[in-house]
């Protein structure tokens, strides 16, 4: 029974202790656990509100990040979709001021201990730097390789420069590198690389580390640049957006000049580059439109440039009121195909036809003649050959022949064919 006894103690003792030493201090015993984050106090402006930023490694993300003061879980925050931070806002006391955070994201490592800093006046952050790309227009081929230089003032010594991403599709930023060197090159780049960029460096303070503010954000496009739409108007007021011929089935999207929100989005037939907006009652008259089209190459969007803009002017002075849209004058190339197609098998099967035809005429013909020799020569066969070869006398001038002065026939011998020769 004691040894029983012990065993239990010595079993909960050793739970407990592993429990224990998944803390801030210990981090996670398991292998496979993510690696720890980083967490920063961010200047919110606010004297009164303080902001603790959960940053994942480069890489890495979650949707579940907990900040903790010491080993007791504080705030925790879920997002729908991964993220790779996240910022917790919270209005301390002066008990909170003297305890230490930390903070994981799923089921990370924790990160290292942070003490908050004073706020009492708000700190105005560094001044921004400086972040260029080349090439020079932000355009990279797939596996070329993009190069960024995060420039600061030179009387600014930071001891780590941050370089970081914000897809097209996406809201917040994604740090792609961590460095004491202001270069950095991504690549080889795919189309995922594709978004904004931009830097900021990190300095050392009395009260900590400090961030800069970002600088100003660099485009990055990847792949093959796609040629700007033509919008035109047809002759019953609908819009009509023509894209590159190269990207069939693409989506066309139109906007108002100088909106970011699309008024209307329509999606191409697989084999033509055009799409009509007809005039309907979100079309204004006499407003300027743009449209542009999106092609999905790979797992990632490619956006065209904005077409020029045309100005709307209705003909009739006001929109149709019916829910069909006008024809467009756009060929129609499966009625086109369909047309050539039936064409062809009809002129295929006519010549068919045609050479059937001949070579029955030609059999038929030689056929009537190998009938018509075969009879003649039936007949031919058939007849008695006679021929009568009647000998004439013909006088040469001799005396005793002088009497004999006309010439008569000859009917001794006569000869015919088919019957007994004369014997010799």
């Amino acid at each position: 029974m004691s040894l029983s006894l012990c065993g239990f103690f010595f079993t909960s003792i050793l739970i407990f202790s592993a429990h224990f030493l998944q803390t801030c201090v210990g981090g996670a015993l398991s292998q496979e656990a993510p690696p720890a984050p980083g967490l920063v106090q961010m200047f919110s402006g606010v004297s009164s509100v303080v902001v603790l930023r959960c940053q994942a490694p480069p890489g890495h993300s979650g949707q579940v990040f907990q900040l903790y003061r010491v080993r007791t879980l504080a705030l925790s925050l879920q997002f729908d979709s991964e993220r790779s931070y996240a910022d917790f806002q919270f209005s301390p006391n002066a008990t909170d001021t003297q305890e230490i955070y930390c903070c994981r994201y799923d089921h990370s490592m924790y990160s290292s201990y942070t003490r908050l800093l004073p706020t009492t006046r708000p700190i105005t952050p560094p001044t921004p730097p400086q972040l260029s790309v080349l090439p020079p227009d932000g355009r990279v081929q797939p596996g070329q390789v993009a190069e960024f230089h995060c420039q600061t003032l030179p009387t600014v010594t930071p001891v780590a420069f941050v370089l970081q991403k914000q897809r097209w599709e996406e809201e917040e930023f994604q740090i792609v590198s961590r460095s004491t060197n202001p270069q950095f090159r991504v690549g080889p780049v795919g189309v995922a690389d594709g978004g904004i960029y931009t830097c900021f460096y990190q300095l050392i303070k009395q009260e900590g580390v400090q961030n800069s503010a970002p600088s100003a954000p660099v485009s990055v496009k990847i792949g093959v640049e796609l040629p700007a739409p033509r919008l035109s108007q047809e002759a019953e007021g609908a819009l009509v957006c023509t894209g590159s011929p190269s990207y069939p089935g693409a989506h066309f999207s139109l906007f108002q000049q100088g909106s970011s929100s699309a008024l209307a989005t329509k999606r191409a037939n697989v084999i033509q580059h055009s799409v009509q907006f007809p005039a309907s009652g979100q079309l204004t008259d006499g407003e300027r439109y743009q449209c542009q089209y999106s092609v999905l190459l790979g797992n990632n969007w490619a956006h065209s440039e904005l077409s020029s803009p045309v100005q709307l002017l209705y003909v009739t002075g006001s929109p149709p009121t019916d829910n069909h849209p006008p024809q467009t004058g756009v060929m129609d190339l499966p009625l086109v195909f369909g047309s050539i197609s039936a064409a062809l098998l009809f002129l295929m099967v006519f010549i068919f036809l045609w050479v059937g035809i001949q070579k029955y005429a030609k059999s038929a013909a030689k056929k009537r003649r190998q009938r018509e020799q075969e009879q003649f020569w039936k007949q031919v066969h058939s007849r008695d050959h006679i021929v009568d070869l009647t000998l004439q006398r013909v006088s040469i001038g001799f005396k005793e022949d002088e009497a004999a002065a006309e010439s008569e026939p000859i009917y001794d011998c006569p000869l015919s064919t088919f019957t007994h020769p004369p014997g010799y």
